[in-house]
């Protein structure tokens, strides 16, 4: 495949096969998160690799919110099905400033440099094959999925998850370059 066909083929994948994904492909999306470019060089992503069962506990907690919260209109619900059948998710988790100013003045560009690191995964996964998809939902009970995996020093940015999509997703309709242009 090549770079052009890889941009545009990337899709947010929902339902996966139970084909297993290799150690050394969670390596090469990862390599491929750290070779992003980061402010200042400072590469804030940090990364937890779930097992099965942290997986299901976090897919578990998330329908366990989803429940107790039937007045919110949300899709928590269906990134829990979504989770259920993914092979692998990785949690993304970004670096806390001691410093007041540079929590202030660092967190934009971090976020800038973290959208870069999860795309280049997005990218890579589709180079191997794969699909993904990237959770924020789970920011609905970021403490509680914090406390039970141990975290408690980074921000909590996403969930993210891969399989090998159960299907060719089609295309979805994009606006064309020109209609975004502020001149």
């Amino acid at each position: 495949m090549d770079f052009d066909e890889i941009i545009t083929s990337r899709r947010s994948a929902r339902v996966f096969t139970n084909d297993v994904i290799s150690n050394k492909q969670i390596e090469k999306i990862l390599q491929s998160g750290c070779s992003a470019p980061s402010a200042r060089n400072r590469q804030p992503w940090k990364f937890y690799i779930l097992n099965d069962e942290q997986k299901n506990h976090i897919m578990d907690m998330l329908f366990e919110w989803d429940k107790s919260n039937p007045k919110e209109r949300t899709s928590v619900k269906g990134t829990a099905e979504q989770i259920k059948t993914a092979n692998k998710m990785i949690m993304i988790y970004s670096d806390n400033y001691k410093s007041k100013a540079k929590n202030e003045n660092y967190k934009k560009p971090d976020y800038i440099s973290l959208g870069c690191a999860i795309e280049n995964m997005s990218l890579q996964a589709v180079n191997l094959g794969l699909g993904s998809c990237i959770l924020c939902d789970t920011l609905y009970i970021e403490n509680e999925i914090d406390e039970y995996l141990g975290i408690s020093d980074f921000e909590q940015i996403c969930g993210f998850i891969i399989g090998s999509p159960i299907y060719n997703y089609p295309p979805k309709i994009k606006k064309d370059f020109k209609d975004l242009l502020l001149n």
